[in-house]
């Protein structure tokens, strides 16, 4: 299917309570079948109906080819314009900052798009996706700081511990990120998840039981635990977990086949 900018680069524009109306907002949508669109299409890869793009080629290939037309460079104005129009009229709107930055980059105008959205991180700092966009549109190391002001803002949004972990290469700094977003958001399995995924089996172990005292009703931490220790002791987490979550079945078939891989009945 063919990737224009109104479906990919202007997502997430939606309106949201307190937003302008701005009634010719819908003219972005002129921008389908221009110049733009196709070159999005040229530079990426359909992969279970996600597009994913070399950034460096990319943003090459934008440059390197110059608009032919007059109605594609006024496609693009008109654009402009209607978006600058929304973050001036309510500049709290973050959307309206995701789109103007995602209208730029596809224009080829990188570091255009970077003081847009930074300007939109000053305008809406409550919001996690204004600064995940900001990461996303800077080099990894620029990312990292970007995210350290996110959480200074949005210290228990979950997204931006994440991602501010996935920026990290090395693994001993990325368990230092998911230990201290863990401290600060100690009840997101979520975040437990990726922190255990990076241990050995003695330290998952030691996690996970720290985990499930945080997250007592996550199934999948209880099991996991109980994968992890000696039939005695996986007894114990067992009975543990049906007790705080008596209606799982999971936990229940669980315990069965514990006793089953001992030669035990069940029952």
């Amino acid at each position: 299917k063919r990737q224009t900018l109104d479906s990919n680069q202007m997502r997430g524009f939606d309106s949201t309570p307190g937003a302008t109306p701005v009634s010719d907002l819908t003219q972005v949508g002129n921008i389908r079948k221009t110049i733009l669109g196709s070159r999005l299409q040229a530079a990426s890869d359909s992969v279970t109906g996600q597009t994913v793009v070399d950034p460096q080629g990319y943003l090459t290939d934008l440059n390197s080819i110059k608009h032919s037309t007059d109605a594609e460079i006024g496609d693009i104005k008109k654009a402009r314009l209607l978006l600058t129009s929304v973050t001036t009229t309510n500049p709290s709107h973050a959307p309206g900052w995701i789109a103007r930055a995602r209208l730029e980059e596809a224009a080829g105008k990188l570091l255009k798009a970077r003081k847009i959205i930074t300007q939109g991180c000053l305008s809406c700092p409550k919001n996690k996706d204004v600064w995940l966009e900001a990461a996303r549109l800077h080099t990894p190391d620029q990312a990292k700081v970007i995210l350290a002001k996110a959480i200074t803002q949005i210290p228990d949004s979950v997204s931006i511990w994440i991602c501010a972990a996935n920026l990290e290469t090395d693994p001993v700094r990325k368990k230092r990120v998911l230990k201290k977003a863990l401290n600060v958001i100690p009840n997101s399995v979520k975040l437990w998840k990726a922190a255990i995924e990076l241990e050995e089996p003695d330290e998952a172990k030691t996690l996970l039981t720290r985990a499930v005292e945080c997250v007592p009703h996550s199934t999948e931490m209880w099991l996991a635990l109980a994968r992890l220790e000696s039939y005695e002791n996986a007894k114990l987490v067992l009975n543990k977990a049906r007790e705080t979550i008596p209606t799982d079945r999971a936990i229940w078939i669980a315990a069965s086949q514990l006793e089953e891989a001992q030669g035990h009945e069940s029952g």
